[in-house]
């Protein structure tokens, strides 16, 4: 169930579902003490299999929870990874709530009280336990609750006495409820995401252009892999005749051009490449992993060319140019603020020589080595 959920929402509400290891423990714990102790009274062998089964079952589903946890340390999450651990997860609760369906319903066919107590505690816990812990995803946990408390119910109300048919009719009523009270959950939960996810991407991303911002930029650097045997490229660039622009056509005209540039500079990238706008009109490429000098080239001659193309802004013709400098180090010995005052320079030189690019290579810094060939 995808109710307004984007991919970043839906990916944050599977990672929930590795968050309730606690619970899982207790209800594996809770699942085996009652489910043994009902066997010595009654005796019944299916729900001995019922109570090893949830019992299993838990340990599996902690299992998955920790691979799960492991699993987003190493990489981001993809929507088609989140699918599978939703997948996966759903297949343990599924079988823990089965089996606890199980081991209630056989109890209330047997005229014991004491275990009729022990099932009901069980079923009621589990069901509150699933509406608070697992409505992040909403048919999952009315499966779930399907699961375990409609045969239980329909047990307590074939099985038992006047007493037991009121038991029964609360619980149909406070399985409709807790469906209510799950959906309440979930979507008061969406809005939240929703709002972090938000605020954390403004801080992060230039308003504007949507292009990241300097903290993004130097984060994305923090992240990574500290190797010599691949270089980092930094790309600094702004535009030449800017002010003129705005100056002629006005600063709607200088902030729609602005959008524009950042929409072409998206479609030049390519993974792990990021742009980021770090002032009016002064803006950075991080291009980490380069196995050859040549690729940095490229882009910054990509980059170029793509946003010195016109631009159709407000019934005008719009022509800017670029001047771009770029630099380059090892990956392992690269300092992101060093590598942007350097590529400054170059851009600077660019700028003084009519735009375009140049490069600023450190003196000590042999490109051969890292040239794959031609």
């Amino acid at each position: 169930m995808r109710y307004r959920e984007t991919d970043e929402v839906f990916k944050t509400l599977v990672s929930e579902l590795h968050s309730t290891l606690t619970p899982t423990t207790i209800m594996g714990i809770t699942i085996l003490a009652v489910g043994l102790f009902a066997h010595q009274s009654l005796g019944n062998t299916p729900l001995l299999i019922a109570t090893i089964g949830g019992a299993i079952a838990s340990l599996g589903k902690i299992a998955v929870s920790l691979a799960h946890r492991r699993a987003d340390a190493r990489k981001r999450s993809t929507v088609a990874d989140a699918a599978y651990w939703e997948k996966v997860q759903g297949f343990f609760i599924f079988l823990i709530a089965a089996c606890v369906g199980m081991i209630a319903t056989i109890a209330f066919s047997y005229p014991d009280l004491a275990v009729h107590m022990l099932a009901a505690v069980l079923t009621f816990g589990y069901c509150a336990g699933v509406t608070v812990r697992i409505s992040v995803r909403p048919m999952i946990a009315a499966t779930a609750i399907l699961l375990a408390a409609l045969p239980t119910s329909v047990a307590i109300i074939v099985f038992g006495d006047t007493a037991h048919w009121i038991m029964g009719l609360l619980a149909v009523i406070f399985l409709v409820a807790a469906m209510q009270s799950m959906l309440h959950v979930y979507r008061t939960t969406i809005r939240q995401i929703r709002l972090f996810l938000d605020m954390e991407h403004q801080a992060r991303h230039d308003p504007l252009t949507g292009l990241c911002n300097r903290t993004a930029l130097s984060e994305a650097y923090m992240n990574l892999d500290a190797a010599d045997d691949v270089l980092t490229c930094v790309h600094c660039f702004d535009l030449d005749g800017f002010k003129h622009i705005n100056d002629r056509f006005g600063h709607a005209v200088g902030d729609a051009l602005l959008v524009a540039i950042a929409g072409r500079l998206r479609e030049s990238l390519v993974q792990p490449d990021i742009a980021a706008r770090i002032g009016g009109d002064e803006f950075v490429i991080l291009q980490p992993d380069v196995r050859d000098p040549g690729h940095a080239d490229a882009l910054a001659h990509r980059v170029a060319k793509s946003l010195g193309a016109p631009y159709q802004i407000a019934g005008e013709e719009i022509t800017i140019g670029i001047s771009l400098g770029y630099t380059m180090a090892p990956s392992g010995s690269a300092d992101l603020e060093q590598m942007m005052a350097t590529a400054d320079t170059a851009s600077y030189r660019a700028k003084r020589n009519g735009g375009g690019v140049d490069r600023e290579i450190p003196t000590t810094l042999d490109l051969g080595k890292f040239s794959v060939g031609v």
